[in-house]
C-alpha cells in the first residue's frame, strides 16, 4: 500500500488541500483538527470526487475531535476521540465508543493524537483486525524527549498489536513529524522538521508470525476496565 502522510501548515486547510491531495496514494493522511469547518469537510469531500484513493483526515466536528473517512466525494466513515487530556476535556466532548474505521482499504484503527498513548484504546481497535494504525496528531512535538517518546509508544503499538503503525502532524510546534512503523516495528519513515506530503511503501498482509491476540488471557483483564481509584 503507499500512504501519504502530510505534514501541513495548521489553520491552512483551504490552501494546502489542493496541494496535498496532488500526490497520489491509496491512502492521504492528514493530521488531528486539519479540518476545522464544514467548509474545510466540504472543499475535502469535493476534491475526492473522481479520485482514486482513501483520505483520512482530522475534523473539528463542534465539540468533538474527529476522524473522518473521505472516499470519491462523501465521507463513509468518522470516529470521536474517546481519551482526552485534561484541558481538552474543559472544552471538548469525548466519543462513546472505541471502534475501527471502515475504508475500501479495509478497517483503519485511528487512535486520535493522545489516544496512542494507551494500549487499551489501540488494543480494542486491533481486536477488529485493522489493515494499519493510523495517528493523526494535533500539534507537533513541544521537545526532543517528547519526539523520542512518541515514536516510541508508536512502534510498541506496531509491535503488541502486529499492525503497521503511522501517525503525522501540523507543521508548528519545535518538532513536527511523520512516522511509520511495519507490523515488527521496524522503521520506514521518519520526518522530523519537514512541511509537505510524504510517501512510504507499506505491506498490510496481515502476517502475524508471534500471534498476542491468540495469547492473551482476557479473562485475567478485568482489572483494566476497573475505575480509578
Amino acid at each position: 500500500m503507499r500512504i501519504c502522510l502530510t505534514v501541513p501548515e495548521r489553520f491552512a486547510a483551504q490552501r494546502e488541500l489542493p496541494l496535498l491531495l496532488e500526490e497520489q496514494a491509496d491512502l492521504t493522511v492528514f493530521p488531528e483538527g486539519f479540518l476545522r469547518s464544514k467548509e474545510d469537510l466540504a472543499l475535502a469531500v469535493e476534491l475526492t470526487v473522481g479520485r482514486p484513493g482513501t483520505v483520512l483526515a482530522g475534523y473539528r466536528d463542534g465539540e468533538w475531535e474527529k476522524a473522518v473517512v473521505i472516499e470519491n466525494g462523501r465521507v463513509r466513515d468518522q470516529y470521536a476521540k474517546c481519551i482526552l487530556t485534561a484541558g481538552e476535556r474543559e472544552r471538548k466532548r469525548p466519543g462513546d465508543r472505541i471502534r475501527c474505521l471502515d475504508s475500501t482499504l479495509g478497517k483503519l484503527a485511528v487512535p486520535i493524537c493522545y489516544e496512542v498513548h494507551f494500549p487499551e484504546v489501540c488494543r480494542v481497535m486491533a481486536l477488529e483486525g485493522p489493515a494499519l494504525m493510523v495517528n493523526i496528531i494535533g500539534t507537533g512535538m513541544y521537545h526532543p524527549l517528547q519526539y523520542e517518546q512518541w515514536r516510541a509508544i508508536a512502534r510498541a503499538r506496531a509491535i503488541e498489536n502486529e499492525v503497521p503503525a503511522v501517525g503525522c502532524c501540523h507543521f508548528c510546534g519545535e518538532l513536527p513529524l511523520a512516522f511509520a512503523f511495519d507490523s515488527s516495528g521496524r522503521e520506514l519513515l521518519e520526518v522530523q522538521g519537514r512541511h509537505g506530503a510524504f510517501t512510504v511503501e507499506i505491506d498490510i498482509s496481515g502476517e502475524k508470525p508471534i500471534g498476542y491476540m491468540a495469547d492473551r488471557r482476557p479473562e485475567l483483564f478485568g482489572p483494566l476496565s476497573a475505575a480509578a481509584v
